[in-house]
């Protein structure tokens, strides 16, 4: 006990079936992993209808105008995509079992609209995304997953990346820019995921596709960390949850452990 008082330990969230081989390559090589296909043609309508049902006003030409937040508590629809299967095993294995959600926000891009510069980087080291790799594997301070719901076919823009930029051992140089061709397009399809490393060189490429750009995004901590400011829990959004969506919206904190020797 500390100061009397009984150690909070952080609960553990259980963890499915770890990633492949071939995928656990592919994100320690580039930074990030893409799944293809990962939500049906039903579940990606749902989530289009969930967001006309937000009845957002008109996005500016700056990608802060294009970002909405506080979506979550409208929709269990939204709130499926917290611990989707086809995510969960990956965040938990990068993140660890104590993971928490650190915010959550999603993007409406109409045609011709602005993106976000290149941004992230291993270097300067930022405690709070770093990336490393041991003996026990990878581990990330914070993990981004977005969700395509509408198609971003090659050269239409959207979500880019410098790969392996995650692990540089020098500061981008500032006459690397969105057009250098070390910046890769990350083409995708309604319905697909791509996970990557905060500390992942990344970026948000003009719009130039024919309809508006809708995207999802949840970003996801490790339990003793925080990035921004706590998502927020309202009795609203807490009904909508179970019991381990709930886990995720615990505060940052360490668990207190009885010394070995």
């Amino acid at each position: 006990m500390a100061n009397g008082r009984a150690p909070h330990v952080r609960p553990t969230l259980p963890a499915m079936s770890p990633m492949s081989d071939e995928e656990r390559y592919r994100f320690d090589l580039n930074g990030y992993l893409v799944r293809r296909g990962a939500l049906g043609g039903t579940t990606v309508a749902a989530l289009n209808a969930a967001v006309d049902a937000l009845r957002l006003p008109p996005a500016g030409n700056t990608i802060q105008s294009q970002r909405f937040s506080g979506h979550l508590a409208s929709s269990t629809t939204f709130c499926a995509l917290l611990d989707h299967d086809a995510v969960w095993n990956v965040i938990v294995e990068l993140c660890g079992s104590s993971l928490r959600l650190d915010h959550s926000y999603g993007i409406v891009m109409a045609p011709g609209t602005s993106g976000l510069d290149l941004h992230g980087g291993a270097i300067p080291f930022d405690p709070a995304q770093y990336y490393v790799h041991d003996a026990s594997g990878m581990h990330c301070g914070l993990v981004a997953v977005q969700w395509a719901l509408t198609d971003a076919r090659p050269g239409d823009g959207g979500f880019a990346c410098i790969p392996g930029s995650h692990k540089a051992c020098f500061e981008r140089p500032t006459s690397i820019t969105l057009d250098d061709a070390l910046v890769r397009e990350v083409p995708l399809a309604a319905g697909d995921v791509v996970l990557f490393t905060e500390t992942l060189t990344h970026a948000t490429l003009p719009w130039r596709g024919p309809h508006d750009r809708r995207t999802l995004l949840f970003k996801y901590a490790t339990g003793n960390s925080s990035w921004s400011r706590d998502e927020s829990l309202s009795s609203k959004l807490a009904r909508l949850l179970t019991d381990r969506q709930r886990l995720l919206f615990e505060p940052p904190y360490v668990a207190y452990r009885r010394p070995l020797a």
